[in-house]
């Protein structure tokens, strides 16, 4: 991974904070986040490579990677989010992995299309409510 691309960006994650999930505690322990961010790390420097962590405060997964619509937090059991600002639809990782990269390299979110006051919903959402209309 670190020989073959020029910059690796990772998210600073709180991973105390993500391990009081009951559901989910014994898994992200597993992982071993910061010995795969140690080992890029050193390897980035071993290949003169950029490494850029990001702030974990950025709302990666909050704001549409194509126009950038902030539509705010949603629920982690959401996992698609069709967004009112351009009509795309995204997965929630990789529109996050997007704006990861973006910021990573430099690109700041475009917050221009922030200010409407629509709220984006669920993929899941519009399917029930498409499904209830052809009912009616």
């Amino acid at each position: 991974m670190v020989s073959e691309n020029q910059t690796i960006v990772l998210e600073d994650l709180k991973v105390s904070g993500m391990v009081k999930n009951r559901k989910l505690a014994r898994v992200i322990s597993q992982q071993g986040w910061r010995e795969f961010r140690a080992l890029v790390e050193a390897k980035t420097e071993k290949y003169e490579r950029n490494f850029v962590v990001i702030n974990r405060w950025e709302p990666t997964s909050q704001v549409c990677s194509d126009c950038g619509y902030k539509w705010g937090k949603i629920d982690l059991s959401v996992r698609s989010v069709l967004c009112l600002g351009c009509g795309t639809e995204h997965d929630r990782d990789q529109n996050a992995s997007v704006n990861i990269e973006k910021v990573g390299i430099g690109h700041c979110h475009d917050y221009k299309c922030t200010s409407r006051q629509s709220k984006t919903i669920s993929v899941a959402s519009v399917n029930v409510s498409v499904s209830e209309a052809g009912r009616s």
